[in-house]
């Protein structure tokens, strides 16, 4: 089958980006013919790789979203030609889109009804008048797929049929786990309100006199790094928690660390939890919405009540505290990724393919 990837810009780093690469990968290791399809480029070369997979880039134009809304707007028809023309999108049976973006340039260039909608936000992420729209737009799809069941229901609920929950798979191959003696507890993503950052910090806070020697190391970049390395200083934290920056290799980091800590507000489908306990890595997580409670329903970690930082906060020290807490959530994590392997995902998209053309 011959299979193309609409995204706005491969070339960029993020989780969306790295998952694409991933399915690609996988896809076309089953024998399919997939071509990832990049309407814009930010960056000479993608971050991620996808061995047999071809890519196509539309434009050397970049797409930010420091732009504004109708700057990017402009940005997107002023391609709507290129989409049309593009011989990858025309041949293509299947067009697989990520996000919405994605999506509404496969329907302006007339390919909707060979296009899926891929989700990779929680159902409730947008307000009203973008949800009707977005509503509106997968409505002209040939299908909508979730990452979560809870987010594939509200879609159903919301009058969209053909909706589909297939999560992603494991993103990263992971290095042995050799963390049992560590003390580093690790946090890893973009540095913004979602992620509770500034939580964590006030959970760390609370019991920062009785961590002994463990520390918290906190990877990625965003737009909030100042106002938490701020936060951190007037916590008295600069000392325990440290702010490390992106890393090249960040497997080797999780598997050298004691456990992870997710102290998201909200998250789509938290690939952080897979990747931890995919090194095997013990997690403690609010149970946000949504996903965290799925990943750890076969244990692997402890969930505590969205939001609330002393129960972060004693979890974590509980995780300190108790060697064996770590030693079988360090075991349990074998069931945690059991369902996200890349061969159970491939075979899934293979399962709908054939649903679809039924």
């Amino acid at each position: 089958m011959k299979i193309a990837f609409l995204i706005q810009d491969i070339s960029t780093e993020g989780g969306t980006e790295r998952t694409t690469c991933c399915l690609a990968q996988e896809l076309a290791r089953r024998g399919h013919d997939v071509t990832v399809v990049s309407v814009f480029r930010n960056e000479p070369e993608p971050h991620y790789s996808a061995r047999g997979v071809e890519f196509v880039y539309l434009t050397e134009d970049s797409y930010t979203l420091q732009d504004n809304a109708a700057a990017r707007l402009r940005k997107v028809w002023k391609q709507r030609r290129t989409l049309r023309t593009c011989t990858a999108l025309q041949e293509a049976e299947v067009i697989i889109c990520q996000k919405i973006a994605a999506s509404f340039m496969a329907w302006m260039a007339g390919f909707g009804y060979k296009a899926i909608a891929c989700e990779h936000y929680r159902y409730a992420m947008y307000n009203a008048p973008v949800r009707r729209l977005r509503k509106w737009l997968y409505g002209r799809m040939q299908a909508v797929i979730t990452l979560t069941e809870n987010d594939r229901k509200a879609f159903l609920q919301s009058g969209l049929k053909n909706v589909f929950c297939i999560p992603n798979m494991i993103s990263i191959t992971p290095h042995p786990y050799c963390g049992e003696e560590s003390k580093r507890i690790i946090s890893v993503g973009r540095l913004t309100a979602q992620k509770g950052y500034d939580l964590l910090l006030n959970a760390v806070a609370m019991i920062s006199d009785e961590m002994g020697d463990f520390h918290v190391d906190i990877y990625g970049e965003g737009e909030d790094r100042q106002a938490l390395e701020n936060q951190c200083r007037q916590l008295g934290l600069s000392k325990r928690v440290h702010f490390c920056g992106y890393s090249a290799a960040i497997e080797s980091v999780y598997a050298e660390s004691a456990f992870y800590v997710m102290s998201s507000r909200f998250e789509g489908f938290p690939m952080v939890l897979l990747e931890a306990a995919s090194s095997g890595l013990p997690i403690v997580s609010f149970d946000c919405p949504e996903g965290p409670a799925v990943l750890l329903r076969n244990g692997g970690g402890t969930l505590v009540e969205r939001e609330n930082v002393p129960a972060l906060a004693q979890a974590i020290l509980r995780m300190i505290q108790d060697p064996e807490l770590r030693t079988k959530s360090h075991r349990e994590s074998a069931a945690v990724i059991a369902p996200y392997q890349p061969e159970q995902i491939g075979a899934e998209w293979e399962k709908l393919f054939k649903n679809l053309s039924k």
